[in-house]
């Protein structure tokens, strides 16, 4: 498989339902793995923390608040991604309450270079100015270089910092904030 021809055909992106509930928690913990588990030192903190994070039973809890929204990303009908947002989720470092919070953008490291996160970025966008909501935030690791490249293009800027342990691990990560 290679996702970096025909891809256009190939991505389909929906709202995700409690149906999809298995293949996010899946998702959740592969790319996440993918993604930090090098940062490390415990095998074990990061398997409690993905176990705890991304069981099917919290997602199925979450995916049912109303403020929550979720979407997933096929592939050739493949789950290959998915992205969730928090609506009415105010942050310490924007003075209005009228802001969303971007929670994940999780894409299996495979298909990160054929657009997957600039569509979902637009969807993103679409449903927080339907709810009215003035600004998004997200957090994201600051040695997360690609990361933090991809949101400064995408016209988000630093507006914080704050910390986060998992296990035995701390990380720093930046609070970053965009107009809508």
């Amino acid at each position: 498989m290679n996702p970096e021809k025909d891809n256009d055909m190939s991505v389909q992106i929906k709202i995700a339902t409690i149906d999809d509930i298995e293949d996010i928690s899946f998702l959740g913990q592969k790319t996440f793995d993918q993604s930090f588990g090098h940062l490390f030192k415990d095998r074990k903190d990061l398997t409690d923390y993905l176990e705890s994070t991304f069981s099917v039973e919290k997602l199925r809890n979450s995916i049912v608040k109303t403020h929550n929204v979720y979407w997933i990303v096929f592939y050739e009908d493949n789950a290959v991604g998915y992205a969730k947002i928090q609506l009415d989720s105010p942050s310490e470092f924007i003075e209005s309450p009228k802001t969303c919070k971007l929670q994940k953008i999780y894409i299996l490291k495979e298909y990160l270079s054929i657009g997957i996160g600039a569509q979902l970025n637009q969807l993103i966008f679409d449903r927080a100015i339907g709810n009215n909501s003035e600004y998004i935030w997200l957090s994201v690791l600051k040695s997360n270089e690609k990361a933090v490249r991809f949101y400064e293009r995408n016209s988000y800027t630093i507006v914080g910092e704050h910390p986060f342990s998992i296990g035995k691990e701390d990380f720093d990560f930046w609070v970053m904030s965009r107009k809508l």
